[in-house]
């Protein structure tokens, strides 16, 4: 059980109204890979299709076992020389290298951790003047467009209209945050929570397939590629109806003690997974719901009888 509450102050909230903050983003690691045959190894290992990954695009995607159960979330970008970024949790990181590897037997495939990278937050209605301030341009409108430097291993993907992760080392973050409002990671999970925006290892993890976390709403798989590995799970989970469950961003009109907590109607049937509250003390979460009760219009409530009100699907 958990007990925090994360929460967004004022002033970090003011500056994302009015300009911008940075935030450190522990949660990622960052890792590069590389070889001849790369990307066509890749197709055949993640759910997403290699194939709308370019220069200005990157993609998210889930790699599963052999059983269609998930190993890791990741998010690929284009890098430098053929060089592939992959984010992915750090808690998950090594296992998500040896994962790569396994199937790689006669592949040329070049993989690994670098630590010397790290991923940070811009937040705010002039998020954009932070990216410049980095030697970046803007990317495009749409959700994970890229940019990045020329030469150097500096990097920026579009998370929502007013917010953008950046990769790049720990001295251009530091340069970028001496002048600028800097927001704690707490806070950060606090806005992550209020937009409806769910991460592996905390709303899902293995024991939930993904497209039972949204894989489809974000735009992590594609069903008219070829075969990857798990893609016989996935296939039947969608085409024979098996999402039966899904994330949903929801508020509540009061915070829950414990997290995570059981959802009720007339009796449990979902589960609280996060919660924040916002700079007006107003109580957010993601919740683990059926599909059937979320459109329906059943009253539901957590312990301590406080009303729960879905607000949409969680999505991109």
């Amino acid at each position: 059980m958990n007990n925090h509450i994360p929460t967004i102050s004022r002033a970090t909230a003011e500056h994302t109204k009015q300009s911008y903050a940075i935030f450190k983003n522990s949660h990622w690691s960052v890792l590069k890979a590389s070889g001849p045959t790369l990307r066509e190894y890749l197709q055949g290992q993640i759910t997403q299709d290699m194939d709308k990954l370019d220069t200005r695009q990157a993609i998210h995607s889930a790699l599963l076992s052999p059983q269609g159960k998930a190993v890791s979330e990741i998010y690929i970008l284009s890098g430098h020389d053929n060089e592939l970024i992959l984010l992915t949790p750090k808690s998950h990181a090594v296992k998500t290298v040896a994962r790569l590897r396994q199937f790689a037997l006669g592949q040329q495939l070049r993989i690994g951790i670098v630590e010397s990278l790290v991923v940070a937050a811009i937040h705010g209605t002039q998020a954009t003047n932070g990216l410049n301030a980095a030697g970046l341009a803007v990317p495009d409108q749409a959700w994970l467009s890229q940019s990045s430097q020329a030469s150097e291993d500096c990097f920026a993907i579009r998370i929502r209209p007013d917010a953008y992760w950046l990769i790049s080392n720990q001295t251009t973050i530091d340069l970028l945050s001496l002048n600028q409002h800097q927001g704690t990671e707490d806070e950060l999970e606090a806005l992550r929570i209020q937009h409806g925006f769910p991460r592996f290892g905390m709303e899902w993890d293995e024991r939930l397939h993904p497209l039972n976390a949204n894989l489809i709403e974000l735009d992590g798989v594609d069903f008219k590629k070829g075969c990857y590995v798990g893609q016989e799970v996935t296939s039947r989970m969608h085409w024979r109806g098996g999402i039966k469950k899904k994330l949903y961003r929801v508020r509540m009109n009061n915070c829950p003690v414990t997290l995570p907590c059981s959802v009720r109607s007339s009796a449990n049937i979902g589960e609280l997974k996060s919660a924040a509250t916002d700079d007006n003390g107003l109580c957010f979460g993601i919740a683990l719901l059926p599909i059937d009760v979320a459109e329906s219009d059943s009253k539901l409530t957590l312990d301590n009888d406080i009303n729960i009100t879905i607000l949409e699907a969680c999505h991109a």
